[in-house]
């Protein structure tokens, strides 16, 4: 009889044990639906780069959960209505995460996609706040930081660390982001060294040739101010800061993390005193360790380094998303947001990460300060975190 048992149960065990072994071979699929092709490269590149970075190191230790990651990709063409095209097509090949855009104007129709099929999304980048609960949805994140919060690190640290005391600012009006950078430099600048010491606010479009007008306005102030802020990007950013110094002004300058990277520095011959915030130096002059390998093995996998900060967001990404996974033990996309709904000073590559459950972007960031020196973007050995986070309230203000 025992004999006959060990006979009949034999097949149950070997079909056990194939079930086993099939889940232990389940690939994790994520899908990308970021640009490959057009201007958007230059920003979603970097961080969609990173992310196979952290595949490999991820997959070298078992993956996440004990499932071997495996990337799918689809094209955006740098046009947001290829955006939920391309979401779609990764979420057909079976992707349980989407990676999207690093802009909301680019990536928020695959942000919907994802959402409406009850799957987790991330943005590589974004500064939108859109990406959570108001706007996208409960699935929806950004490894980014809010736009303003840039604005309010900034006027902390000229303001306290640096001892400016009056501030001009000019802002680029082509997106929602540069926008929203500036409204966040201004309310916090107002706070903490009054509404007299922002002497004067102009305004210019990324695509504008010249700002001699503005600039005749800024050198006809009868106070000069001791910092400039200008919220923008590249290109239109480094032909401002070029006219800005070929008139003679040497006012020290500062940008948000859109304008890290030495690529556009050739443009502008000479420049320094410029300051950008970022989650960490790329060039080799990181404080960290850490970033200083990201950025090792980032040369050895892609035979370059990284042309900007934001490969370490691409990271990050993937990073939170298995932090969440694990404590989560499950794939499920709602349990998973729900995890990383209680990051609280969250320790990742080069920082920290804030989220909860109404804001699900960063709206309090540690940045290291960089400046630009003989042409290069070299780190102050700076870190500064924000003393205030930006408020629920003006988060969706520009």
């Amino acid at each position: 009889m025992r004999k006959l048992i060990t006979l009949l149960m034999a097949p149950v065990v070997m079909l056990a044990l194939g079930a086993a072994a099939s889940a232990a071979e389940k690939k994790l699929i994520i899908g990308l639906a970021v640009a490959q092709s057009g201007w958007m490269t230059a920003y979603d590149g970097d961080p969609s780069r990173a992310i196979q970075v952290a595949v490999d190191d991820f997959n070298k230790t078992g993956g996440i959960l004990g499932r071997k990651i495996e990337l799918v990709w689809a094209d955006t063409k740098s046009n947001p209505a290829q955006a939920g095209t391309a979401a779609i097509e990764v979420l057909e090949k079976g992707a349980e995460f989407l990676l999207a855009s690093c802009d909301f104007d680019q990536g928020g129709a695959a942000a919907v996609a994802a959402q409406k099929r009850g799957v987790l999304v991330m943005s590589v980048c974004s500064g939108s706040p859109k990406w959570g609960p108001i706007g996208v949805g409960d699935l929806a994140f950004s490894t980014g930081h809010a736009a303003q919060a840039d604005g309010y690190l900034l006027a902390e640290w000229a303001y306290k660390k640096r001892g400016w005391k009056t501030a001009y600012m000019l802002r680029d009006t082509t997106l929602t982001y540069t926008r929203s950078q500036c409204f966040g430099f201004e309310q916090r600048w107002k706070e903490i060294a009054g509404a007299k010491a922002l002497l004067g606010i102009d305004e210019f479009k990324n695509k504008d040739p010249s700002i001699a007008t503005q600039i005749a306005r800024m050198r006809a102030l009868r106070q000069q101010p001791d910092v400039i802020f200008i919220c923008t990007y590249v290109p239109g950013g480094a032909t401002a800061l070029r006219q800005i110094r070929a008139a003679g002004i040497q006012t020290p300058m500062m940008s948000g993390v859109a304008m890290d990277g030495e690529y556009w520095l050739k443009g502008v011959p000479g420049l320094t005193k410029f300051y950008v915030p970022v989650p960490g130096n790329v060039f080799g002059f990181d404080p960290s360790k850490e970033v200083n390998e990201l950025v090792k093995r980032f040369t050895a996998k892609h035979g370059k380094p990284p042309a900007s900060a934001l490969a370490i967001f691409g990271y990050r990404a993937l990073q939170m998303y298995k932090i969440a996974v694990e404590r989560a033990k499950t794939f499920k996309s709602k349990a998973v947001s729900l995890e990383l709904e209680k990051f609280n000073a969250e320790p990742i590559m080069g920082g920290v990460a804030w989220f909860s459950k109404k804001i699900h972007i960063q709206n309090r960031i540690r940045a290291l300060i960089n400046e630009v020196k003989g042409g290069k973007m070299q780190s102050t050995g700076e870190y500064y975190t924000s003393e205030k986070a930006v408020p629920f309230e003006m988060l969706f203000k520009e």
